[in-house]
């Protein structure tokens, strides 16, 4: 399935699927969301409510979702109802629906449709969001697919990889994520998902497990927090915290304490190239201007005394953020406090889950020739026994 991460200030990782074979059915933008576990869209009858800067509070302002999916027009789509809410960003927002559908979706530039997919149909959100009387609707998105590990204790679903493994489509629990080379100037970046299989040529270097620190009562990818490199010069974060892998978000978080010095540190080491910028990290220059090979680099130590190291060119942290006051200052998608690896991290890193055992490993990627797909001589589908082995040779 290809993926994007496209270039726009609040971009995520994304693919273009079409939901139902009605014939006026167009591709939806779907957030690929390793940070969630559950796969929804709204429904033709969609309102969103915002205007309140308070939590959970509804606003003044409603407006209605563009039908971009209406199973009354899809032939082989299949209704049940099942209440479904689902909260992202700190609960700032909040979607909600009364329904699932079954469907066939198909990923533009895959191998074909995939046929009875289950997913869920928003009609309500509720959005955090201050309104000045103009009540002008919030960019939001159109369809989310997570695609975080399912634990039938704890994931609300649908789950689309579970739906693909209980429905025979693939074999194994696995999930191999990837971004292609990019070069010359900034743009969109491309990279592709298999479930079920992995791609042995879309990384270099060792593919290494990591613990997965998540918590009792969390869902999803935590890794301990790396040690980070840039402009030769390592340093280990001081901030108390684990690292949530979250490809639907559209910035990293360094860990760096607040009331510590490590980050003032930080911005020495390179020299001016990098600077705070009203708690944004930014290249002090035009963003065309960040060299192709000035990269940050996040050493990760692995199980069984391995370690494995990402290098992300600082060029993808670069994706159109701005402050119209100052245009000598590119503004990235990274910040300090806290520790997410998203999208950015993403477009560089190869990242293999699977649900047997909530298993994680990275690699480096951003090595393969852009737009490719996948090779099938380093093709390697895996059914359970498959993925058991392969876990052990790494």
């Amino acid at each position: 399935m290809p993926v994007a991460f496209e270039y726009g200030a609040d971009s995520r990782v994304t693919a273009d699927i079409t939901f139902g074979t009605a014939p006026s059915a167009e591709p939806v933008r779907v957030v690929m969301d390793s940070g969630s576990a559950n796969f929804w869209i709204w429904s033709p009858d969609a309102i969103i409510n915002f205007g309140s800067p308070y939590l959970g509070f509804p606003g003044p302002c409603n407006a209605s979702v563009p039908a971009r999916y209406d199973p009354a027009l899809s032939p082989y789509s299949t209704l049940t109802t099942h209440t479904s809410t689902y909260a992202y960003a700190g609960n700032a927002k909040i979607v909600s629906g009364k329904q699932y559908a079954n469907d066939t979706i198909t990923s533009v530039g895959s191998s074909g449709p995939i046929p009875n997919v289950q997913f869920a149909l928003e009609n309500a959100g509720l959005f955090r969001m201050a309104d000045n009387g103009s009540c002008i609707p919030p960019l939001y998105d159109e369809a989310i697919l997570g695609l975080s590990y399912y634990d039938k204790e704890k994931t609300a679903g649908p789950s689309f990889r579970q739906n693909l493994f209980e429905s025979g489509q693939i074999a194994s629990k696995t999930m191999f994520m990837w971004f292609d080379k990019h070069l010359g100037a900034l743009g969109n970046l491309t990279g592709g998902i298999l479930f079920g299989a992995i791609d042995t040529s879309k990384y270099t270097g060792p593919l290494v497990e990591l613990k997965n620190v998540v918590a009792e009562y969390d869902i999803g990818v935590y890794v301990a927090k790396p040690n980070i490199t840039i402009n030769g010069q390592t340093f280990v974060p001081d901030q108390d915290t684990t690292c949530l892998v979250d490809s639907g978000a559209h910035a990293d978080y360094l860990p760096f304490a607040y009331d510590g010095g490590m980050e003032e540190l930080f911005y020495n080491a390179t020299g001016g190239q990098l600077v705070d910028y009203n708690g944004v990290v930014s290249f002090n220059g035009s963003c065309e201007l960040i060299p192709q090979d000035f990269n940050i680099t996040y050493s990760f130590a692995g199980v069984n005394g391995k370690s494995v190291d990402v290098s992300v060119p600082l060029r993808n942290y670069a994706r159109g953020l701005v402050d119209l006051s100052n245009d000598n200052i590119c503004l990235f998608n990274l910040e300090m406090g806290g520790c997410t690896f998203g999208a950015p991290f993403q477009s560089a890193a190869a990242i293999l889950m699977d649900d047997e055992g909530d298993r994680v490993a990275f690699a480096q990627a951003a090595v393969s020739e852009e737009g490719a797909g996948v090779d099938e001589k380093s093709l390697v589908v895996m059914g359970l026994e498959e993925s058991v082995a392969f876990w052990e040779s790494l």
